[in-house]
């Protein structure tokens, strides 16, 4: 769908969204609900986890290659911090 190269890269607990076209849709655990990035922002969704055009889909597993709850994504020049203890309001966007 997308050739060989991903559309997102991990640099230790931060996801870079490479291709700010391109839509990333991280899937969580049955716990969370599943978490967009598009070109401008993060957010929580209750998008169901099927291929699309235009939608990368990743599921954190895959990503992290173990369960993690924190972490940080890249978008549009913001960087947000997700931390999926915090149920109600898991996504932080980062102020420098």
């Amino acid at each position: 769908m997308f050739g060989n190269e991903e559309p997102y890269s991990v640099t230790g607990n931060t996801i870079l969204l490479k291709d700010e076209n391109k839509k990333l849709l991280l899937v969580t655990g049955p716990r969370y609900q599943n978490i967009l990035v598009s070109r401008g922002s993060v957010e929580l969704t209750d998008m169901p986890a099927e291929r699309r055009p235009g939608f990368r889909i990743v599921t954190l597993q895959e990503v992290f290659k173990k369960d993690k709850t924190y972490f940080f994504v890249r978008a549009g020049g913001v960087e947000y911090q997700v931390d999926l203890k915090f149920e109600d309001s898991p996504i932080t966007e980062m102020k420098f």
